[in-house]
C-alpha cells in the first residue's frame, strides 16, 4: 500500500509544484551550463542570472522587468547575445521591448544602435541547442566594442505585451533544435580564456523532461500494483 500511497503523493506534489511556479510573481534562470562544447567562462557558477519579474509597479499587468547580471564572469568575459522563451499559446512577435537601464552597453535610453532585440516563434537558435522566441544581441555588434557586457555588469528592461503577462509565461524550454538539450534561457559569453580568445553558449543546467518525469511516477504505480498481485 505504501508504494502506491507515496506515487499519488508524488504525482500530486508535482500538480502543485506546477501550480506554485504558475503563479510565481519571480523566476530567476541561473546559466551555469557550457553545453556548446566551448570553454566555459573562469569564474565561479552562475556565470549569469537572469530574473524575470512582474511585480515591479511599473511594468502593469501587461509587462515583466527583466535583470540580466554578469555575476559569476571575470576579466574580459562578456555577454555578447540573449536568448529566452515564450509561452507558445502567446505571440513574441507582439512584444515591446523597453529599456530600463542599459547603461552597460553604452545606452541607458536604449538607442537601437547599441543593441538590438529580435523575436519570432523558434526563430533563434543557440549553438544547435535550442530554438528560442527572443533574442537580445549586444555589442559587438551591434554599437561599439567599448560597450560590452561585461563582467560584473547589470541591464535592466522591460517586455510588454499589450495583454495579460506574468514571469511563468517564460518559465519555457526552447524547442528542439539538437545538441544537449534544451534550455529556458541561453547566452553566448566571448572573451574567455588565455588572451580573451575563446567562447562558450552557457544556459541553465537541463532538468529531467516532463516525460521522464511522468514515466517515474507511472513507474511507481505500476510496480506498486504488481506488489500487490
Amino acid at each position: 500500500m505504501r508504494p502506491l500511497r507515496f506515487g499519488a503523493l508524488w504525482l500530486l506534489g508535482c500538480v502543485l509544484f506546477g501550480a506554485q511556479a504558475a503563479s510565481a510573481l519571480s523566476i530567476t534562470f541561473d546559466l551555469n551550463f557550457e553545453f556548446s562544447n566551448g570553454t566555459p567562462p573562469a569564474g565561479g557558477t552562475p556565470w549569469v542570472t537572469v530574473t524575470i519579474d512582474d511585480a515591479a509597479d511599473a511594468v502593469g499587468a501587461n509587462g515583466v522587468r527583466v535583470t540580466v547580471s554578469n555575476v559569476g564572469l571575470v576579466g574580459t568575459e562578456n555577454v555578447t547575445e540573449l536568448s529566452l522563451n515564450l509561452d507558445p499559446a502567446l505571440d513574441p512577435t507582439a512584444l515591446t521591448f523597453i529599456a530600463v537601464d542599459m547603461s552597460a552597453v553604452g545606452s541607458p535610453a536604449g538607442d537601437p544602435n547599441d543593441f538590438s532585440f529580435s523575436t519570432g516563434v523558434d526563430a533563434f537558435q543557440a549553438d544547435g541547442d535550442g530554438k528560442f522566441d527572443m533574442l537580445l544581441d549586444l555589442p559587438p555588434p551591434p554599437g561599439q566594442a567599448a560597450a560590452r557586457f561585461q563582467a560584473g555588469e547589470t541591464i535592466v528592461f522591460d517586455l510588454d505585451l499589450g495583454a495579460p503577462l506574468s514571469a511563468s509565461d517564460f518559465d519555457f524550454s526552447s524547442a528542439p533544435g539538437g545538441g544537449q538539450g534544451t534550455f529556458k534561457a541561453a547566452a553566448h559569453v566571448q572573451g574567455i580564456g588565455e588572451g580573451g580568445e575563446d567562447s562558450g553558449w552557457i544556459g541553465p543546467v537541463p532538468e529531467p523532461g516532463a516525460a521522464w518525469l511522468l514515466a517515474l511516477g507511472l513507474g511507481g504505480l505500476l510496480a506498486s500494483r504488481s506488489r500487490r498481485v
